[in-house]
């Protein structure tokens, strides 16, 4: 993994696991540069980098084991009683060297350095084995928590599939109802252009609204939707923008003897009667 020095992010790069590759030589020479380079950039990379390389000794000394002693001589045996083969013959006789297998013998023998390597090789192979499964846990919890943020994604777009499927199947109730009727809402002269429709079912006394086409109402104001009943307008309820431009959920028409129905542009929180200048949209109920 190598990294643009002028956009390091130090605790990625820190939990990249680079580090520790570099500690126990499984970097390649790219990488080993890097590191240097970075350590001598930013602080907090050199003291992880001494960190880890303190950790690894660490833990190579609490693991490494001496060989068992019974080895030292087995070996020894074994060498002493294996032949050994003649010189070549030459014009001066060589020089014998007798291997001294005493066991006072002063110093470390270098069957004993071979062992103490082998037992060093093996420390540095598990703890190399640490540092790679421990690198490689660092990332599975960041895909693991990529997955999750992935899910809770899935899982939002997935309610809200819900709610618009809920939504759909309450208006096909009202469109499937026997005696829905659709008015149609024209412009006046405020809005000339403006055209609404009203899906109405008397038997179920519910309604649902669409807007063909209409102007976002300023701020501070809102649609507010009117039944002419009897003669005298009655408020049906308050709309925002978003719910007349799209489809509306359905709601209650309950007054009786509806003529028409019209909508007005009122203040935040509507008006107990229309604002007859206000007026956007009026349709009469076709007999």
């Amino acid at each position: 993994m190598v990294y643009i020095i002028d956009i390091v992010d130090i605790n990625e790069y820190i939990a990249s696991g680079i580090l520790e590759s570099v500690t126990l030589g499984l970097a390649s020479p790219q990488e080993e540069q890097e590191v240097a380079c970075l350590s001598k950039i930013y602080p907090e990379i050199q003291a992880e980098f001494i960190r880890v390389q303190k950790r690894c000794e660490e833990m190579m000394l609490e693991n490494a084991q001496a060989p068992d002693p019974s080895i030292r001589s087995s070996l020894l045996k074994t060498i002493a009683e294996t032949p050994q083969e003649k010189a070549p013959e030459k014009k001066q006789e060589a020089k014998i060297v007798t291997l001294n297998t005493s066991p006072e013998i002063k110093g470390v023998n270098p069957m004993w350095k071979m062992m103490a390597a082998a037992s060093l090789l093996l420390t540095i192979g598990i703890g190399a084995l640490w540092f790679i499964s421990n690198r490689e846990v660092k990332r599975l919890d960041t895909m693991m928590a990529s997955m999750e943020k992935d899910q809770l994604k899935n899982d939002q777009i997935l309610q809200a599939m819900i709610i618009e499927k809920d939504h759909l199947q309450t208006v096909q109730e009202v469109l499937a109802e026997q005696s829905m009727r659709t008015v149609m809402l024209k412009g006046t002269p405020m809005e000339p252009e403006a055209a609404v429709k009203v899906m109405w079912s008397k038997d179920m006394k519910k309604a649902v609204m669409h807007a063909e086409k209409i102007t976002p109402p300023p701020a501070n104001m809102q649609y507010q939707l009117w039944v002419i009943a009897d003669g005298k307008p009655v408020s049906v309820g308050l709309f925002n923008y978003d719910e007349v431009e799209q489809m509306t959920d359905p709601f209650d028409v309950n007054a009786q003897n509806i003529t028409a129905f019209a909508i007005t542009l009122e203040k935040m929180g509507g008006s107990p009667t229309p604002t007859m200048e206000k007026m956007v949209v009026m349709g009469p109920i076709n007999s």
